[in-house]
């Protein structure tokens, strides 16, 4: 598995029921291919992970992995509290053809650092494919850093480190303390400012709808054009910011529409988007 690029964190398309749309998920996998991307995280935070059931999981990492057919890696969240169940979900994910999986660390409980640890060598010893270790300290409560990290590799095989923070400095503390580490960045507003610290690409939920965008910034980078990398990260902030007045979720399957691809609204307990809402992210311009 060579994880890099640019990498989209998928949603979970539903229909007016409330079911998964698998087709439509085929879709926008297909779509998503053509523009160029370089992998894909399912059932992720983005994707609604805690409020699909793991037969849901599962098979949406099938039908991924499946449109996908091995042209670029698939990466399947099995994060849950407790360990039994997250390694059963690691498993059946390899079986329906993950390249990896990945997780956040157990929350609610507020575990030592050694749980943590155990927690995820029970995931690495149910599957032969790498772990990628998913440090989301908002939301989880648990912040992993250069120091810890090292407990996790001892005991787990670690392929990458998806890293959504803000912290830039702990960022670069992991990237010098292992150096053959893949890392991907996970907050897309601060994607161009990872890449100075040597990150090996990204994983996003706004992928999902300006993929063509990302890449622009990351290739004006690598050919020294920092001012028009610097342009275009703008130009995707003030879009995150129309975003992030509705719902990250429930703006980015609103704008895939655009797109031709139906993903209907977020599953209860999430508010449906509201016409003001609509109106409101109308209003933003070109996508790519």
């Amino acid at each position: 598995m060579e994880l890099k690029g640019i990498v989209p964190a998928l949603v979970t398309p539903f229909d007016r029921d409330g079911n998964v749309n698998y087709e439509e998920l085929k879709k926008l996998v297909s779509l998503l291919l053509e523009e160029g991307a370089d992998g894909f995280y399912v059932t992720g935070s983005t994707g609604e992970c805690f409020l699909l059931t793991d037969e849901e999981r599962i098979h949406i990492t099938s039908v991924v992995a499946e449109t996908v057919d091995g042209k670029v890696p698939v990466i399947a969240h099995v994060g849950k509290i407790g360990a039994k169940q997250a390694a059963y979900l690691a498993r059946e994910s390899q079986n329906a053809g993950a390249s990896a999986v990945s997780s956040v660390p157990p929350f609610y409980y507020d575990f030592k650092f050694e749980e943590i640890v155990r927690y995820y060598a029970a995931i690495s010893d149910s599957v032969d494919v790498p772990v990628v270790v998913y440090n989301f300290p908002q939301y989880s409560g648990v912040t992993i850093n250069a120091s810890n990290l090292a407990q996790i590799m001892e005991h787990c095989r670690v392929g990458g480190l998806k890293y959504t923070d803000s912290n830039l400095y702990e960022l670069e503390r992991i990237r010098t303390s292992y150096p053959e580490l893949k890392i991907m960045f996970g907050q897309d507003e601060a994607f161009l400012y990872s890449l100075p610290v040597g990150v090996d690409g990204a994983i996003g939920s706004t992928y999902n709808f300006m993929l063509k965008k990302y890449q622009r910034i990351l290739n004006a980078y690598r050919e020294g054009k920092m001012q028009e990398a610097e342009a275009i990260q703008h130009e995707a902030c003030r879009i995150i910011d129309r975003l992030l007045c509705v719902r990250d979720i429930t703006a980015v399957k609103y704008l895939l529409g655009r797109k031709g691809i139906s993903c209907g609204n977020c599953r209860l307990p999430f508010s449906p988007i509201t016409e003001q809402e609509k109106h409101l992210l109308d209003d933003i311009g070109d996508l790519d």
